[in-house]
Formats: structure tokens, C-alpha cells, sequence
């Protein structure tokens, strides 16, 4: 062995012995490091993964919410809509009703004021007889100067009276 092959020898061995030193460093990390790691790394995946099923479940269980409290407020104005129109046919229920009474109220009242009309003029047609016939008696006594049975005077010109009124 030359100069040459000794030193080819000792790279050679340094070589080797870097190259087993390098394979326990690596070993000894594997066995110290990497398990560890690949844990930690195992455990974090898992809790992004239960964070991302978590975040998804919540959206689902939002929009089930949101669909549930949009039928719920679709429901509230259908109740409403409701209310309201039950409230108007209400309304004009008792508008038509009360309609009605005045109808029958001011009807009562022109009946009334007819009868009163009639029953006031049948009193001054009778006012008015009496007056006729009060004249006419006292015209009569005044002409034939003498004093004739009142009552029977009386029912003559009543009869003349009401014969009038059968021509007119």
C-alpha cells in the first residue's frame, strides 16, 4: 500500500464513520424527533379536520335556521294578512249595519214626522171647522136677527162642510 491507498483508506473510514455517525444521528432523531412530530402533526390534522366538520355542521344548522325562521315569518304574515282582512269584513259588516239602522232610524223619523204632519193638519181642518161654523152662526144669527138652535145650526154647517170637501 502506497501513500495513496492509506489515504484512500482513511477517506475511505472517515467516510464510513461520518456516514454511521450520520445513520445513528438519524436513528436517534427518528426515535426522538419524528414521532413526536408526526404526532403532533397526526393531532392537528385531526382538530382542523373536527374544526372543519364543526364549522360545516354549524352553516348546515344556520341555514336550517334561517329556512325555519323565514317559513315562521311567512307564517306571521299570513296570520296577519288574515287579521287584517277578517278586521276589514268586520269593519264593513258593521258599517253595513250601522247603514242600516240610520236607514231605519231616519225612516221611523219621517214616519213619525208624517203622522204628526197629518194629525196636525186634521186638528187645524177641525180648528178651522169650528171656526167656520162659529162664523157662520153667529153670520146667520147676525142676518135673520135672531137667535137659532146652536147645536143644530152647528151640525148643518158641518154637513155643508164636509159636503164641500167630497166635491173638492
Amino acid at each position: 500500500m502506497t501513500r495513496l491507498d492509506a489515504g484512500l483508506l482513511t477517506i475511505n473510514g472517515t467516510l464510513i464513520a461520518q456516514l454511521v455517525i450520520f445513520l445513528l444521528v438519524l436513528g436517534v432523531l427518528y426515535r426522538l424527533a419524528w414521532g413526536p412530530l408526526l404526532r403532533i402533526l397526526n393531532e392537528r390534522r385531526a382538530r382542523i379536520a373536527q374544526g372543519v366538520e364543526a364549522t360545516q355542521k354549524a352553516v348546515q344548522e344556520l341555514e336550517a335556521a334561517e329556512r325555519e325562521r323565514e317559513a315562521k315569518l311567512e307564517e306571521a304574515r299570513r296570520e296577519a294578512q288574515a287579521i287584517l282582512d277578517r278586521i276589514a269584513k268586520q269593519g264593513e259588516d258593521l258599517r253595513k249595519e250601522l247603514e242600516a239602522k240610520a236607514r231605519e232610524q231616519a225612516e221611523a223619523l219621517i214616519v213619525k214626522a208624517r203622522a204628526e204632519i197629518q194629525q196636525e193638519r186634521q186638528k187645524a181642518v177641525q180648528d178651522l171647522r169650528e171656526q167656520v161654523a162659529d162664523l157662520a152662526v153667529m153670520a146667520a144669527g147676525r142676518i135673520i136677527g135672531e137667535s137659532l138652535d146652536a147645536k143644530k145650526h152647528r151640525e148643518l154647517i158641518e154637513r155643508a162642510i164636509e159636503e164641500a170637501e167630497i166635491r173638492a
